[in-house]
């Protein structure tokens, strides 16, 4: 299901938004949804580069601090 949303752009925004479209074969709506998707995933995944490094790997928090420690 959707919404309907209005934006208010210069007019040649409106031109280069158009443009993108037809070059993308994708409506301007699509192109807007995929760009505040990324954007919010950029939000979001602000930890990504670390995410998963403990994946697949029993290891208790325990662990981790006897073995930071010994860092040390």
């Amino acid at each position: 299901m959707t919404v309907k949303l209005t934006l208010s752009i210069p007019p040649d925004f409106k031109k280069t938004a158009t443009l993108l479209s037809l070059r993308r074969k994708k409506s301007i709506s699509a192109l807007f949804v995929e760009l505040l998707a990324r954007e919010a995933e950029k939000d979001i995944d602000q930890y990504g580069e670390i995410r998963g490094i403990w994946k697949d790997r029993d290891i208790t928090a325990e662990e981790i601090r006897e073995r930071a420690w010994k860092r040390s």
